[in-house]
């Protein structure tokens, strides 16, 4: 016979009126707008739709960018934006046959490169 206790986690949390100024300076910085040029480097002349909530509670809003648009934005959401990356894996086959294709043998990728989908250049850099 096998008896297991089963506790519930417990989480430390940050005082309530520590949380509330981390949230309101969090939110400050998110909230300044920055104009710039979007550029959709993976389909450049089309657009992006997707959706964006930062903020728990904040409603959620379903955003258009074209590529080549100036258009004014949050920073935080300027900073998601440059964030978005894609993974190209590379796969490692060899010579020709008889030759190993990587530690393990089963020809999975070993290395990739990471190339930028999107692009917010503010214009104080142009």
């Amino acid at each position: 016979m096998e008896i297991k206790e089963i506790k519930k986690k417990s989480f430390n949390t940050m005082d309530s009126v520590k949380y509330d100024e981390l949230l309101k300076k969090t939110r400050r910085e998110h909230e300044k707008p920055v104009k710039g040029m979007f550029e959709f480097l993976d389909a450049q002349g089309g657009w992006i739709d997707f959706s964006f909530r930062f903020f728990k509670g904040e409603p959620l809003s379903t955003i258009r960018l074209i590529h080549g648009e100036i258009c004014e934005l949050p920073m935080g959401l300027v900073k998601h934006l440059n964030n978005t990356k894609k993974k190209i894996r590379k796969f490692d086959l060899g010579q020709g046959r008889g030759v190993e294709l990587n530690q393990q043998g089963r020809g999975l990728p070993t290395t990739y490169e990471v190339q930028s989908r999107l692009r917010f250049t503010p214009m104080e850099v142009m």
